[in-house]
């Protein structure tokens, strides 16, 4: 079995950001060293894989929380137990409150050559709605240290559409982020995901969530912004320089397979997903003791396969290739002939694309397409 791409989960945040649902832990410091112990030692009982690993992302949590030390001791056991390609792309995620110029440049003395902030707003109002202990002044140290040690691929991740957020604010920030020019941008819009401190609010009528009309107009304005700065539009919420698309997440919409290691991470290797516990001491008694730390897993059937390659192609501007079958029932259908008349979507020789604005309703249009591609509906 091959695996192509890593994922490294680091659990450890300075804070639970009521929106997160991720597997995370507060606090802890005195954990830091087991658990990458515990992290070397997963990566070595995948070393039956074949290699050699051609991305690696660092998430979390917050990688940066952890002394640069350790994440040296996990790289070090990748490149031993699975090997590194000589051109990897190894990404590490960081709170902005958590870095300076010294942690930065010991990043990149270990290898990492991509480096994404967690920014999620460029106004302090929107960052306290958030929930986060950082500050815009804090970003903009965060993201001058990293280019002052030669970081050349910088990614920011923004949040959109926070509850109780003003539209003038979100066009300052993505105006800020433009100037800033990084060669990548994430922009997520806020879901409330169960779980999560925000889902109670909602419940308690504590929290109203933007409208569904707003957002829309927020994420086309947001658009037009950034591919008027330059960046391409490659995935439903991520913009690129040319040549600067994330590869790590690029392997998860194409369909590459993955490792993951460390608390709750998710793998896919050999038609089969598989998990992680997210319990750090059930994570870290079974890497003492020897055992597995999967919690779950599931073979994908041919059809969920398919509809998988579907819906995630679909997210992406290449879309995906049909075979010559569905290309003949996608051309008999006239729900899609009106779906590419009002400019959502495009069948390009074999391939099957949304539109910029297709990827509004990104979600909506792959089900829809899921059953022309299926049936010729």
């Amino acid at each position: 079995m091959m695996v192509l791409g890593l994922y490294i989960h680091v659990p450890f945040c300075p804070q639970r950001c009521p929106y997160c649902a991720f597997a995370t832990v507060v606090g802890q410091g005195d954990r830091h060293g087991p658990y990458t112990e515990a992290i070397c030692r997963e990566i070595e009982s995948w070393a039956h894989l074949s290699g050699p690993v051609e991305t690696v992302f660092l998430g979390g949590g917050t990688p940066s929380q952890i002394e640069p030390a350790l994440i040296g001791q996990m790289l070090e056991a990748a490149q031993r137990h699975l090997g590194l390609h000589s051109d990897v792309e190894i990404a590490v995620e960081v709170n902005p409150k958590t870095v300076d110029r010294e942690k930065f440049a010991m990043l990149k003395v270990l290898g990492c050559n991509r480096i994404s902030i967690g920014v999620q707003a460029f106004r302090d109002a929107d960052l306290q709605h958030l929930g986060r202990q950082h500050s815009a002044a804090d970003v903009e140290r965060a993201y001058a240290a990293a280019r002052a040690v030669g970081f050349a691929n910088v990614s920011l991740d923004l949040v959109a559409n926070v509850p109780g957020g003003s539209e003038a604010n979100w066009h300052f920030s993505i105006e800020r982020a433009i100037a800033l020019a990084p060669e990548h941008l994430s922009v997520y819009s806020l879901t409330i995901e169960e779980g999560t401190i925000f889902a109670q609010r909602r419940r308690r009528g504590l929290l109203e969530p933007v409208a569904d009309d707003r957002q829309a107009r927020t994420l086309e304005w947001t658009d037009a912004q950034l591919v008027a700065a330059g960046y391409e539009h490659y995935e439903v919420s991520n913009y690129a320089r040319p040549g600067y698309r994330s590869r790590h997440n690029w392997g998860y919409w194409t369909g590459v397979p993955y490792l993951g290691v460390g608390l709750g991470a998710h793998s896919f290797i050999g038609g089969k997903r598989f998990w992680n516990t997210r319990d750090l001491n059930a994570y870290l008694d079974a890497m003492d003791q020897g055992r597995s730390p999967c919690s779950g897993e599931e073979t994908i059937a041919p059809d969920a396969a398919r509809r998988e390659r579907l819906w995630l192609g679909l997210r992406t501007i290449e879309g995906i290739e049909l075979t010559e079958e569905e290309i003949g029932r996608v051309q008999s259908s006239r729900r899609f002939a009106d779906l590419a008349e009002v400019g959502y979507a495009a069948l390009e020789g074999q391939r099957l694309h949304l539109t910029r604005a297709g990827f509004l309703l990104a979600d909506a249009l792959s089900l829809e397409l899921d059953r022309i591609v299926e049936e010729g509906q």
